[in-house]
């Protein structure tokens, strides 16, 4: 089940699902499988309640039993996303969940509506979609946890970290909240700069993006995966960088190489692309005193 498709029977939860959903939760850094036993122990109902909401909740697909019912459960995304929905539908941050705007590697992003009815974009975290051991190479800051949904709170946490220290200094998406695995921010529009087949000012969109690495650095902040894939164009030429759970410090031991290989991935893409192998002197004096060295492409 999709979770738009979830979305339409969310109103079918109590709040005895819920407590469930919550004590899984809570488990999640003891249990990767969690006890029937914790579970009947936590609740404050009837063990007949427990075992009719287990069932509604394993035909919703929000937990499954892999070694058989009445053994052990485990949260699955859905679970997680039903609880962060109703974190976000009781304090008014969203009311309407709409359709799908954006899917990653890593994360979906649906259109939504506040209590208010103004649009927001609200990105659902989901690690654990690719290759859970190449995700442990290259993202050493949230390995820590050795499950998925801890990965997405916790991918989840340092975006959101990342989107405030830039509020207002990096044409960022604006922060508005986050729960779990959940980011709320303003709606934003813009298409992928690797998915554009024409670039009018090519020049201009890399010189902004030069700008915002320098801020962003200012700022203290490194987004260490940056490439085509994650600058997004609006349609008036402006640009909008997203997607940092894996940002550093500019004072963690590796930001400098990491520094240096977000510069080159976008100067590449550039020459690669659109055929723009120099840049204004002045931009190059920026990168020098970036990365403290002259780079070649």
């Amino acid at each position: 089940m999709s979770l738009h498709e979830f979305a339409k029977r969310f109103g079918e939860l109590t709040d005895e699902d819920f407590f469930i959903l919550s004590i899984m939760e809570r488990n999640l850094t003891k249990f990767r499988e969690v006890p029937y036993q914790v579970i009947l122990q936590s609740i404050n109902f009837s063990e007949a309640k427990l075992e009719r909401s287990l069932k509604k909740l394993h035909e919703l697909r929000l937990i499954w039993s892999p070694r058989g019912k009445k053994i052990a459960y485990v949260l699955n995304y859905l679970g997680l996303d039903a609880l962060a929905l109703r974190t976000l539908s009781l304090k008014g941050i969203v009311s309407g969940l709409g359709m799908s705007i954006g899917v990653g590697k890593e994360a979906d992003v649906y259109d939504a509506i506040t209590r208010e009815g103004k649009r927001v974009a609200v990105k659902f975290f989901r690690i654990g979609r690719p290759s859970f051991k190449k995700y442990e190479r290259v993202r050493e800051s949230l390995v820590r946890v050795h499950n998925y949904l801890e990965a997405s709170i916790r991918a989840a946490y340092m975006e959101f970290k990342a989107l405030l220290m830039l509020k207002g200094k990096v044409p960022v998406p604006s922060p508005l909240y986050r729960t779990r695995h959940v980011v709320v921010t303003e709606l934003f529009e813009g298409v992928e700069l690797a998915l554009l087949s024409k670039l009018e000012n090519a020049e201009e969109v890399l010189l902004k993006i030069i700008d915002a690495i320098k801020s962003a650095y200012e700022a203290g902040v490194v987004h260490r995966d940056l490439s085509a894939y994650n600058v997004l164009v609006k349609a008036d030429g402006g640009i909008i960088l997203i997607d940092w759970p894996q940002w550093v410090e500019k004072n963690h031991p590796q930001a400098p190489l990491y520094l240096e290989r977000d510069v080159k991935n976008i100067l590449s893409f550039f020459a690669r692309k659109w055929n723009i192998w120099n840049i204004p002197p002045e931009y190059e004096k920026i990168i020098d005193e970036l990365l403290g060295k002259s780079i070649n492409i």
